[in-house]
């Protein structure tokens, strides 16, 4: 189990009104996105900005009814009413929506399971505790890579024959290469060789995964929050973990279609996970900043 990050009294309130700023951001481009939307409530609580909470309580109802989670959605405005029972825009909501419970939930759960359920950390059948072994890792990523170019092949972004040299290559890098200034992403790797733009493969990725996307170029990820993984896992799955919110984790990934990676990552991590698409090149950044490979390099370079 990773150790839980230290934050003094004074950094704790600037971190979460940093994830405040973020996630209004995310949530006003993407207002369906529930698992932002219930990022920020809890944030906003955890501030103890009720005004706020109540707030992002509806928008947080109504995204859930949008994407067609019924139940998620009454449950949300029941709880509005236990904190507010006078709140008559969460009575008239409850009135429209409970006619529909009984035709709707089997179907929500089939197309999009609840946040609760589908953050919960799914531990690996055996896997040994704590972090996986480098070599483990860089015999799984190449089905997570191969699953990644499945979907863009599908999408007509690539063609099998321009994609399985990558393939070859992020094997290579993988078993060999102690190499931090690249991504290990199948992703980067298509923008390098110009096959297909980064921004056409990370719109492809959102679509068919369905996850938010987070941009780490202005959030400010803590050194204590990405030290909840081990560095090998993070290099060798190109993921970085950019927050924790009470017992939620927010992970950041390139490649969401990596089921093993993220099976690995979930059992490492004693917290609820919630995944976003960043940038590989993003997440690199990051990760460098965390370890300070930037300053390194910067004071090797000095006179």
């Amino acid at each position: 189990m990773a150790s839980k990050p230290t934050q003094t009294a004074e950094e704790e309130p600037q971190q979460l009104l940093r994830t405040v700023e973020m996630f209004e951001a995310i949530t006003q481009s993407q207002p369906d996105d529930y698992q932002s939307l219930e990022i920020l409530k809890e944030t906003y609580t955890k501030l103890g900005r009720q005004d706020d909470s109540l707030r992002i309580s509806k928008k947080l109802a109504a995204a859930y009814a949008s994407v067609g989670q019924i139940s998620q959605a009454v449950l949300e405005y029941e709880g509005i009413l236990q904190k507010y029972p006078g709140d008559a825009g969460a009575v008239a909501a409850l009135a429209q929506l409970e006619p529909k419970t009984s035709t709707s939930d089997a179907h929500s759960q089939t197309v999009a399971p609840s946040l609760a359920e589908d953050s919960k950390p799914t531990p690996l059948a055996g896997a040994p505790a704590g972090a996986p072994a480098r070599s483990a890792l860089a015999g799984q990523g190449g089905d997570g890579d191969r699953a990644l170019a499945d979907v863009l092949i599908a999408e007509k972004l690539v063609t099998p024959q321009a994609v399985e040299p990558l393939l070859e290559r992020l094997k290579a890098l993988r078993n060999g290469s102690a190499d931090k200034s690249q991504p290990l992403s199948l992703a980067q790797l298509i923008a390098n060789e110009q096959i297909a733009k980064l921004d056409d493969v990370l719109s492809a990725i959102i679509d068919k995964s369905r996850l938010p996307y987070l941009p780490l170029s202005s959030y400010d990820v803590d050194r204590d929050i990405v030290y909840q993984l081990p560095q090998d896992v993070c290099w060798q799955t190109c993921v970085v973990p950019v927050d924790l919110i009470s017992r939620s984790i927010l992970i950041a990934t390139a490649n969401p279609f990596d089921h093993a990676a993220k099976k690995q990552v979930e059992s490492i991590l004693d917290y609820n996970v919630f995944w976003y698409i960043s940038p590989p090149a993003e997440i690199l950044a990051a990760l460098r900043r965390a370890h300070g490979l930037d300053n390194n390099r910067s004071q090797q370079t000095k006179p």
